[in-house]
């Protein structure tokens, strides 16, 4: 399914690589670095599909997905634990859109009142997320993908 040295997106965790694939007496593990927080993660690899692990988005589908995105108007809960467990289930998911509209959704929330701190430490593992893949699909520092990313959420 992988290769070592292939770059993907971890559920929760952002951009990454394929470090090594290991051989034990169990099985084979996928070794997957995530280089913010230095995390390192082994994954058996007959389960890896179960774990949301997908390969990086194409430069395009990343700009044209945080762009539309950003033009959404989703539904916003006005209850913070159901609000709480929605964008979770979204983050949960690996997928660059569902990290994104937690930010959007957050991000709009935070305008018309102080975010809690469990949803501030969400908005930051999403724009993690969110950042990392840009930093890892355009090979930019993490000042320009902010700047990408507050444009894109703009248009």
């Amino acid at each position: 399914m992988f290769q070592t040295g292939q770059k993907i997106v971890y559920p929760m965790h952002g951009a990454g690589y394929i470090e090594d694939i290991e051989g034990t007496e169990e099985g084979e593990y996928y070794i997957i670095r995530i280089p913010t927080g230095n995390v390192r993660i082994r994954i058996p690899k007959d389960r890896a599909a179960d774990t949301g692990i997908r390969v990086l988005e194409e430069k395009i589908t990343v700009e044209e997905t945080i762009v539309r995105v950003g033009k959404s108007k989703p539904a916003l809960s006005e209850n913070w634990n159901q609000r709480y467990k929605e964008n979770f289930s979204r983050l949960k998911t690996g997928k660059l859109e569902q990290a994104t509209e937690v930010i959007k959704l957050l991000c709009e929330q935070e305008r018309k009142k102080k975010l809690s701190s469990v949803e501030c430490r969400l908005l930051g593992i999403a724009r993690q997320i969110v950042l990392s893949e840009i930093i890892s699909v355009y090979e930019i520092n993490s000042e320009k993908a902010e700047e990408l990313l507050a444009n894109w959420l703009e248009n």
